[in-house]
C-alpha cells in the first residue's frame, strides 16, 4: 500500500508539471499574439505617382526658370554689344579717333612683353589719327589688343615655317626661330583690325545644356542583373611533334614557289 502511495504521489506530480508547463505556454502565446509588431502601411500606388508627378513638376518649373535667366544674360550681351555698336556710329571722326587712341593704350596695359606692345600699340594709334575708318574698326567691341597680338604671333609662325620652307630648313627641337621684320608686325596689326573674320576674335558658341530629371529608382527586387558570361573553352594543347608556321618559313615557301 505503501509503494501505491508513492507512485501515486509521482504521478500527480508530472501532471502538475504538465499543466504548469502548458500553461506557461499558453501565457506566452498569448503575450506574443498582444505585443506583436504593426508594420507601418505602405504608400498607395496612386499616392506616390502623385508625389512623383509633383516633384517632377518643381524640377520643370526650376529647369524653366534657369533657362529663361539664361536666355536674359545673352540677350542682354547683345543689347550692350548693338548699344555699343550704336553710339560709335553716332561719334565723330575727332571723337573715334580719340576713344579709339584710349581703348588701344587700355588693352595694351593688360599685355606683357612692354617693348613689343608699345611698339603696335603707338603704330596703331598713329593709324587711328590718320584714318578715321581704321579708328572706327578698331572701336568695334570684338576687337581686343590681345587678340590683335595672337594675330601677330600666328602670321610670324606662317612667315617663319614658309622661309624655312623656302631655304630647305628643318625646325630645331620642335620649335621656330628667326627674325620678323618690325614693319611687317605693323602690317599684321592693322590687318588684324580690317579682318572681320579673323578666327582669333571667334568665340565659342554659348547653349543652353539642360538638366535631366533623375525620378524615383527602380525597386531593388526589379533590377536585372546580368547573368554571368561563361568562359570560353580552353583549346586543347597541340601535340608536341606538330610543326608551326613562321613568318621566316612562309617567306621561304613563297620565295621557293
Amino acid at each position: 500500500m505503501g509503494i501505491l502511495s508513492e507512485m501515486d504521489m509521482m504521478n500527480r506530480d508530472a501532471e502538475d508539471d504538465a499543466f504548469e508547463v502548458s500553461s506557461d505556454s499558453e501565457t506566452v502565446d498569448s503575450f506574443s499574439e498582444e505585443f506583436e509588431p504593426v508594420e507601418p502601411p505602405k504608400p498607395e500606388p496612386q499616392a506616390e505617382d502623385a508625389e512623383e508627378a509633383r516633384k517632377k513638376a518643381e524640377f520643370d518649373a526650376a529647369e524653366a526658370k534657369r533657362k529663361a535667366e539664361w536666355e536674359a544674360k545673352q540677350a542682354q550681351k547683345k543689347l550692350r554689344e548693338q548699344q555699343e555698336l550704336d553710339r560709335l556710329a553716332a561719334m565723330s571722326d575727332d571723337d573715334v579717333m580719340q576713344a579709339s587712341m584710349n581703348r588701344v593704350s587700355q588693352d595694351t596695359e593688360r599685355l606683357t612683353r612692354r617693348n613689343m606692345k608699345l611698339c603696335v600699340m603707338e603704330d596703331v594709334q598713329t593709324e587711328c589719327l590718320a584714318d578715321p575708318a581704321f579708328a572706327r574698326l578698331v572701336m568695334n567691341p570684338k576687337k581686343k589688343m590681345v587678340n590683335c597680338f595672337h594675330y601677330i604671333n600666328r602670321k610670324a609662325r606662317e612667315y617663319l615655317e614658309q622661309e624655312m620652307k623656302d631655304n630647305d630648313e628643318k625646325p630645331m627641337g620642335g620649335g621656330f626661330g628667326g627674325d620678323v621684320p618690325d614693319e611687317l608686325c605693323y602690317q599684321w596689326a592693322r590687318e588684324y583690325f580690317r579682318d572681320a573674320e579673323a578666327k582669333e576674335d571667334a568665340e565659342p558658341e554659348e547653349k543652353f545644356v539642360p538638366k535631366t530629371y533623375n525620378g524615383k529608382m527602380p525597386k531593388a527586387g526589379k533590377v536585372k542583373k546580368d547573368k554571368p558570361k561563361k568562359a570560353a573553352p580552353k583549346p586543347a594543347p597541340k601535340p608536341a611533334n606538330e610543326e608551326q608556321l613562321t613568318f621566316g618559313d612562309f617567306g621561304t615557301e613563297e620565295a621557293a614557289g
